[in-house]
């Protein structure tokens, strides 16, 4: 999970201003997935290497809720406050999350 999030001086989580600044996200992987953190769809195609952009769904979020909870109780990333919150509003994790999967081989070639 990439969630795009720094914390300011006084401890507040704020988005960065691209969830992911590289031009290799997941690199050649061949399998697994990656969810991101992308209210704004600032990720784009080219920054993948062997993955692709696909719809993000309530299986996706209910695989990655265990994992955020963690973080929420570990770290204090709150799930509602600090990831679903956009713009002073709670969305739908499917309008905050985007999945890269890898690419399949027959695209490759």
């Amino acid at each position: 999970m990439v969630n795009g999030l720094e914390t300011t001086h006084d401890g507040r989580f704020v988005e960065q201003e691209t969830p992911y600044p590289g031009g290799n996200l997941f690199s050649l992987a061949s399998g697994g997935a990656i969810f991101i953190r992308d209210p704004h769809r600032r990720v784009s195609s080219d920054q993948l290497n062997g993955g692709r952009l696909v719809d993000f769904t309530m299986k996706d979020w209910e695989l990655i809720l265990p994992f955020l909870e963690e973080n929420e109780r570990l770290f204090g990333i709150s799930i509602k406050k600090d990831l679903l919150t956009v713009h002073k509003e709670i969305l739908d994790p499917s309008l905050v999350y985007r999945k890269v999967e890898p690419t399949l081989l027959q695209e490759l070639a």
